[in-house]
């Protein structure tokens, strides 16, 4: 077992004098000789104040330099970051940081973030700003130490703690995902097995995932490092300056979630030729729009490829060629999965070709997470007799490939029939006069529970009952079954979000009861 540091400092062995991290905002630029005397010196500062092996230290930065090198210096200490996502409130980072026994932090230029963390962090904690002033908080920038006066580097034990990251957190306080040094290896390696990045130093990677993100930490960053390639960082994602940072750069490398190829090629001034020197696109996150994976595919002229994973398992699925068929995937390298039977004897019941169950993941390969920090509920729900459970719902194709329909949370259940909201979403958003759409089932005492559709109107559409009507004969005339079609519509000028971008279905079902029960019944419409 390697941890994350020592594959670091086994690519400076390699390749001193190549270019390992550019700067978006600035002119720096460091080799991978000089990255690594920078986490040093950084490291020791950290030390001074008290960092050491095991300190939990949250850090709240968007994909900055700064972050990126407090990062490995922490991981220089064998400390453990908590990888916090830094668009949450001040409440819910002060929530996660009391909750996590956190013992320090490094954030943005937040003089009230920096006062509520203050508030529960152990007294006399060391907080840092990175990029501006932070009130009481100290500058990241004088963070730096005597390098020659660090203990030499220990090697940590295999389940001894590496980092926390956070799930999404659609109900609740999100939880912290406790990721051991026996993970941080296979969880570089399968972007090779499965992603089919080379290793070498002609890698140069499109820094614009977060780094909270285990895309945007494991997935981009960390696996540039280990491979010898090249970190282009980006401060913020700017469509229009990223397609020509591609360009200007010759970036080779991107890995996003959807939206963001989405809003390259919709990008002023994008042409295809700013994107010919990509040459492997990799995305997961969210379901694509298929006719956005045609355009990159024919545009780019690259390798694209679908990647399935959750924080606690990295990628358990992927699909080489998902083009005209993105909802197929397969297991990987590190990958051992079944569809069990929803509602079934356990991991040993499994479906059949053409049926549908939960996916589930064996718990005992390297990749997978030890814990939900101090929340042995919801550990123990997830994982059960050596499976994790994913919570999503796949069907068993007679191929052996597997088809993602959607989550067993989601899954609306009415008059009997089981209803997949992705798949009324796929239809409504195939209508003109539709932007945007999110199904959910509320209660219903004919039908158990009745669909509802959330709908974001395109521009040019004005909402109300004539809409609902047009929106309905359009549903009418597409292969969805009748029993699927929406019983009643909502018209919203956004769906909620939370912070990673994932629409909050429950906050939908809230409003979608209100609009037909509520003050708000009028803006309720029903299909005629």
């Amino acid at each position: 077992m390697h941890s994350g540091f020592e594959i670091v400092r086994l690519a400076a062995d390699r390749t001193p004098d190549h270019l390992a991290m550019i700067d978006d905002r600035t002119e720096r630029q460091l080799t991978y000789g000089q990255l690594m005397a920078e986490i040093d010196a950084v490291a020791a500062g950290f030390a001074a104040h008290g960092i050491k092996r095991g300190t939990r230290v949250a850090t709240v930065l968007p994909g900055l330099w700064e972050h990126c090198i407090a990062l490995l210096a922490l991981m220089r200490l064998n400390a453990v970051p908590a990888l916090l996502n830094f668009r949450l409130g001040h409440e819910e980072l002060a929530g996660l940081c009391k909750a996590g026994d956190i013992g320090a932090a490094v954030i943005g230029p937040d003089p009230e973030l920096a006062r509520q963390l203050a508030d529960v962090l152990p007294e006399g904690a060391p907080i840092w700003s990175a990029g501006g002033d932070a009130g009481s908080a100290l500058a990241f920038a004088d963070c730096r130490g005597n390098a020659s006066a660090l203990a030499p580097y220990e090697k940590p034990d295999a389940e001894e703690t590496a980092f926390l990251f956070y799930t999404s957190g659609t109900t609740g306080l999100p939880k912290a995902v406790v990721l051991a040094h026996r993970t941080t290896e296979p969880r570089l390696l399968w972007l090779a097995t499965q992603g089919g990045l080379c290793h070498g130093t002609h890698n140069r990677a499109l820094g614009c995932m977060p780094l909270s993100h285990a895309i945007g930490f494991y997935g981009v960053f960390l696996v540039t490092l280990a491979f010898n390639g090249s970190y282009f960082v980006v401060s913020e994602f700017t469509p229009a300056a990223i397609v020509d940072l591609v360009a200007r750069e010759r970036l080779t490398y991107a890995f996003c979630i959807p939206p963001m190829f989405q809003a390259m090629v919709s990008a002023p001034g994008y042409t295809p030729a700013k994107m010919v020197s990509i040459e492997r696109v990799l995305y997961g996150g969210v379901t694509i729009d298929p006719e956005l994976l045609v355009r990159m595919d024919r545009e780019w002229g690259c390798t694209v490829r679908h990647i399935y994973g959750t924080t606690e398992t990295m990628c358990s699925l992927y699909h080489p060629s998902p083009v005209g068929r993105h909802a197929k995937l397969r297991p990987g390298y590190y990958s051992h999965v079944r569809i069990a039977r929803i509602g079934g004897a356990g991991p040993h019941d499994t479906v059949g070709a053409g049926e549908e169950g939960e996916l589930i993941v064996d718990a005992t390969v390297d990749t997978i997470f030890s814990e939900y920090l101090g929340r042995p509920d919801a550990t123990a729900e997830k994982l059960r007799d050596g499976w994790y459970y994913t919570g999503d719902i796949f069907a068993q194709d007679s191929d052996g490939d597997l088809t993602l329909v959607g989550r067993v949370d989601d899954m609306i259940r009415s008059g009997g029939e089981s209803i997949h909201p992705e798949e009324v979403e796929a239809a409504l958003e195939s209508c003109a006069a539709v932007r945007e759409a999110g199904v959910v089932g509320i209660p219903d005492h004919r039908w158990g529970q009745m669909t509802v559709a959330c709908v974001v109107p395109a521009p040019a559409a004005t909402p109300g009952e004539k809409l609902a009507s047009e929106i309905d004969s359009w549903c009418r005339q597409t292969v969805l079954a009748r029993f699927k079609r929406p019983r009643g519509y909502v018209f919203l000028d956004d769906l909620p979000r939370n912070a990673a971008n994932k629409v909050l279905r429950r906050r939908l079902r809230d409003l979608a009861a209100a609009a037909r029960d509520g003050e708000a019944a009028k803006q309720f419409f029903r299909p005629e």
